[in-house]
């Protein structure tokens, strides 16, 4: 017992350190009267997870409180940034990539080539979409006025393929098609995932990770695509330009391709909060006035238009 209680006071002070801002969620306290604050996981009779900034922990139960009227999504994770600003929008190069996967909707695997794009660097905010809302002649989303959705880093969620487009051209934009989503997602080599071929709980928030809610966007910078693009897997499914149609890969364009000509559901990409891992090719069609709260956007810009 000596033993466990000089390394959790050890712990408490690496932790209080790197973390000198109050962080929100869950306080555990320490006999040593130190505190470790993070998100709660997991609660045992005998022992508690906390999710940190970087990584998990599990320490024997002292004491535990939550802080009240704090919601615990807004843990140390959340609270962490990277070590450089994330720019507004990325540029993703002109050039080919592999689309698609060997399954179902995702097949074939084809070449596409896009030329040059921009596409926003984080999901659209509650904050950015409230400024929009003072000057736009549209109702607030759904799940405009909960708590648990309505944080201004949080992602908008509760918005129709409408609303999101109405917003991109508010800021002269427009929704990404799904091949550009895909790209910007994958890469220039077609990963599964934004980092790698394999899945990593410790990247995204999926219903792995337990959040149970969105989270501040941006806040998984190891999660982030090869350009910059951060969220793309899970957080948040995210609209895109094109209409769904399962066999499509096997009709479309190889240049550009923007979807079929008419449908009677729009493309959703990226996987949610509420999902179980989605990888970077999975498609996913949805009746354009659907709202629920784990459906977001970004937007995209082409580079001519500027």
């Amino acid at each position: 017992m000596r033993e466990l209680k000089r390394k959790l006071t050890f712990l408490a002070l690496i932790v209080l350190l790197c973390f000198a801002s109050r962080v929100e969620g869950v306080e555990v306290v320490l006999k040593s009267g130190k505190v470790i604050q993070g998100e709660l996981i997991r609660e045992t009779n005998t022992t508690i997870s906390l999710q940190l900034a970087s990584s998990q922990i599990e320490i024997s139960k002292l004491s535990i409180k939550t802080i009240d009227g704090r919601p615990p999504f807004e843990s140390a994770r959340a609270q962490t940034k990277p070590n450089v600003p994330i720019p507004k929008d990325v540029l993703v190069p002109a050039g080919d990539f592999l689309m698609g996967v060997i399954r179902g909707k995702e097949n074939p695997v084809h070449t596409v080539y896009l030329d040059a794009f921009r596409i926003d660097a984080l999901e659209v905010t509650n904050a950015a979409y409230r400024a929009f809302l003072e000057t736009a002649n549209r109702k607030a989303p759904r799940y405009w006025n909960d708590p648990k959705y309505n944080a201004d880093k949080q992602p908008v969620v509760g918005v129709t393929y409408e609303d999101a487009k109405a917003y991109c051209q508010s800021q002269g934009k427009r929704l990404p098609t799904e091949a550009e989503w895909e790209r910007a997602a994958r890469g220039p080599h077609s990963r599964l995932f934004p980092w790698g071929d394999r899945f990593d709980a410790e990247r995204t928030n999926t219903r792995e990770t337990k959040h149970r809610r969105p989270s501040p966007v941006g806040s998984y910078p190891n999660g982030a695509s090869p350009e910059g693009v951060f969220d793309m897997s899970g957080n948040v499914w995210e609209w895109c330009h094109d209409w769904f149609d399962k066999e499509y890969y096997g009709q479309t364009s190889t240049k550009n391709p923007k979807g079929p000509a008419s449908g009677k559901k729009r493309i959703i990409r990226g996987g949610g909060w509420t999902a179980p891992h989605t990888d970077m090719a999975h498609r996913r069609g949805e009746k354009p006035n659907k709202t629920y709260p784990s459906l977001g956007f970004r937007c995209a810009k082409s580079i001519s238009s500027q």
